[in-house]
């Protein structure tokens, strides 16, 4: 445990401080009831309680390497060949399509959440 906490005590434990240093993607929505002043800066919103910060949860299933997980637990040599190159581009062909770029579509989540904020009623 000790080994753990060593590790992890320069990062952030708390929403806040996990925003306001940009290591995770937020979604952003004006309180109920408060006006936004379109020219005041972000902090100063969350800080007075006019708009809402909700960290955005970021959801991966892995699909490559679950494949192979569960192909080398039926005992096939395939799954060898699959393993050694668990990629981006190996799923994309099996899939048929490019899969999005997770960090510009959460970031682009954020950053409408935060334009629609403030955006004119």
């Amino acid at each position: 445990m000790a080994a753990l906490e060593a590790a992890f005590a320069a990062f952030p434990d708390d929403w806040d401080d996990i925003r306001r240093e940009g290591l995770g993607y937020f979604g952003y929505a004006p309180a109920p009831g408060r006006a936004i002043d379109p020219e005041a800066d972000l902090e100063t919103l969350l800080a007075e309680g006019a708009i809402l910060a909700t960290p955005l949860v970021y959801e991966d299933f892995l699909p490559v390497s679950a494949a192979g997980i569960f192909q080398s637990n039926l005992g096939d040599r395939a799954a060898e060949t699959f393993q050694a190159s668990p990629n981006q581009q190996v799923f994309e062909a099996a899939l048929g399509a490019p899969v999005l770029d997770e960090f510009a579509h959460y970031a682009a989540i954020e950053a409408a959440s935060l334009a629609a904020c403030r955006a004119p009623a």
